[in-house]
């Protein structure tokens, strides 16, 4: 498989301006998608989509940044926001294309003419989706000469946990929805609106209770890289765990969306007259620079999630508008929610409990964290397993109880009320 490192972004055409695009060497877009179009860079690679016939056409080099009018007399004036390209080699055509790139990326349908259409759901895509849709086409002599072959450090991974799989905190999921994910949904009236899309989140809460999987849910909706940094994941030798936050935040560079969370947050976003620890007063002006570099870029969405189970340890300069200013609390699960966690974690496994005896467990387990109801599943199944030369493998009620009578909660009620002590000091719903 051929690494080049470059991101790539799409263009759409039909049988009437696909002649247009080629001889000019221009992709064109509607004006207001010319601010999703800004992390275009010279040199990304470029896609040509004929919704006509369903295919993709390429491979194509931008030559410039997306602007507008570079050809103000193009297709009429219609597709103001525009972007220079330059074809490598011959022109490459792939059949039957949205068959082959709903297996890469997600697709969306579009209505023109009376007829359906698929098309990427988002105009351009990290280096990752590149290399796997120039598998698609035959790569030449010409092409591999034109490109650099890298084999880059693998940074941030493409989750595939999505909202649905994160059980309750409703009211939390609808207010992320509306001013994080339905922005990515409706751009035209976004960029109308020139809403604000990214910047910085912080959610606080007992130990395993989502907060990791929503940060992951949002970065599987928007189809974003994500990026977690954890203390294990930087932590090192002096000048080593420097450079590795350069080129994390590097590799952000050459992502149009991504989603960097910060776990355990308290450990770099602490008063810094608390911090003893010689390894993070070192660290921490890195990050914190790069982290204010980020919240200053407009071009492009990127959104910083910081979690914390300590949100007292927190410096509240980090609070402030423009840092993590959205703040969301994420508590224990109530009944519905642990009813619901329960489910999702019996989903894939054999099992004759029904939604009677699903509510009746979760009502045991009032003050156990989402992550102690998904390790009591797990034992259960241990349970179940034991049976297996008997031939009853299904997960039953009494395997639950038997769990749960074995497992105390991870999280106490001093530790939730410590908590809940701090938002309401500062007025946050919980």
């Amino acid at each position: 498989m051929i690494r080049i490192n470059t991101p790539c972004f799409f263009a759409l055409c039909t049988d009437r301006t696909e002649k247009e695009c080629i001889e000019k060497g221009l992709f064109g877009d509607k004006e207001w998608r010319l601010l999703h179009l800004k992390s275009v860079k010279k040199g990304d690679v470029g896609f040509l989509l004929n919704i006509t016939q369903d295919q993709l056409l390429g491979i194509f080099v931008a030559e410039s940044e997306a602007q507008l009018d570079i050809d103000p007399k193009a297709w009429s004036g219609n597709f103001r926001a525009q972007i220079r390209v330059k074809l490598i080699d011959k022109l490459q055509r792939v059949e039957e294309a949205s068959k082959k790139l709903e297996k890469i990326i997600g697709l969306r349908p579009i209505k023109r003419a009376q007829f359906p259409y698929r098309v990427p759901e988002s105009n351009t895509y990290g280096p990752d989706i590149t290399d796997k849709i120039l598998l698609l086409f035959k790569t030449t002599d010409k092409v591999t000469a034109y490109f650099k072959i890298a084999q880059p450090e693998e940074i941030g991974s493409s989750p595939e946990y999505r909202f649905e799989d994160v059980a309750g905190l409703d009211k939390v999921k609808h207010f992320i929805y509306q001013r994080v994910l339905a922005p990515f949904e409706d751009e035209q009236k976004a960029y109308e609106l020139r809403l604000r899309i990214g910047g910085g989140i912080l959610l606080f809460g007992p130990p395993g209770t989502g907060k990791t999987l929503i940060a992951m849910a949002i970065a599987k909706h928007i189809q974003a890289k994500f990026i977690d940094i954890s203390p294990s994941v930087i932590i090192g030798y002096p000048g080593e765990a420097e450079r590795r936050i350069e080129n994390i935040f590097a590799s952000l560079d050459k992502e149009p969306r991504a989603v960097v969370f910060l776990d355990e947050a308290e450990w770099v976003l602490c008063k810094r007259e608390e911090q003893t620890s010689s390894v993070m007063q070192r660290i921490t002006p890195v990050l914190l620079a790069q982290l204010s570099r980020i919240f200053k870029r407009k071009e492009k969405p990127i959104i910083v999630i910081a979690a914390t189970n300590k949100p007292a340890m927190i410096d509240t300069a980090f609070l402030r508008p423009g840092r993590f200013d959205r703040i969301f609390y994420i508590g224990l699960p109530d009944r519905d929610a642990r009813s619901e966690i329960i489910k999702i974690h019996l989903k894939n496994r054999v099992n004759e409990l029904d939604d009677d005896q699903i509510s009746e467990i979760a009502e045991k387990l009032e003050g156990y964290s989402g992550a102690d109801i998904e390790n009591i599943i797990e034992d259960a199944a241990f349970n179940a397993f034991e049976r297996r030369k008997n031939g009853n493998i299904k997960i039953t009620k009494d395997d639950i109880i038997s769990s749960v009578e074995r497992m105390s909660k991870s999280v106490t009620s001093d530790e939730v009320k410590q908590i809940e002590r701090w938002a309401e000091e500062r007025g946050i719903e919980t």
